[in-house]
């Protein structure tokens, strides 16, 4: 999902990728383009010299930012689609990080939302469904993700957003 132009702090200009959504226990996401500028092994100095230490990490939310979590996507070759795993190991990351068409992220921290608090968020109008297809998370990271995926959307909103100041009190 995209933050619309209200949207500030860490959630401005942000695509959040929603991994745990119930009533019951609320909703869980990432944050897919806010990249920390570092690599795995600046982060975790065991990681050095590794094939693992080039991994990029992202800042994935206000919430448990002192945890690391692992994501791993996997393209088949064949049909082009992903498969994506939250959650991987270094381990299972470590084995397939020479696979043809795996990617692996490091996020630390994520995004959390209270039982029926991100649903009044969406009905107050902070934020809007965006559909993550193969190019979308090709360009996970890139500094124009969110400009990008709101291309996307087919609806006048959207469409404003793209020619938006980032300083909207600059305008």
């Amino acid at each position: 999902m995209l933050a619309r132009l209200n949207v500030g702090g860490i959630f401005a200009r942000s695509v959040v990728w929603i991994f745990r959504f119930s009533a019951e226990e609320g909703a869980a996401g990432l944050i897919l383009n806010r990249p920390t500028g570092k690599s795995l092994e600046t982060c975790l100095p065991e990681f050095a010299g590794t094939p693992l230490g080039s991994v990029p990490v992202f800042e994935g939310g206000p919430v448990d930012s002192e945890r690391l979590c692992f994501l791993l996507r996997f393209r088949d070759a064949l049909s082009g689609n992903s498969t994506v795993r939250l959650g991987a190991t270094a381990e299972e990351i470590r084995g397939a990080i020479y696979s043809p068409g795996a990617r692996a992220y490091a996020f630390i921290g994520r995004a959390e939302w209270a039982p029926g608090q991100l649903e009044d968020e969406i009905a107050r109008g902070t934020w809007m469904r965006a559909r993550m297809d193969e190019k979308a998370w090709d360009a996970g990271g890139s500094a124009d993700f969110w400009r990008r995926l709101a291309a996307k959307i087919r609806k006048p909103e959207a469409e404003l957003m793209l020619f938006a100041p980032e300083h909207l009190e600059e305008n």
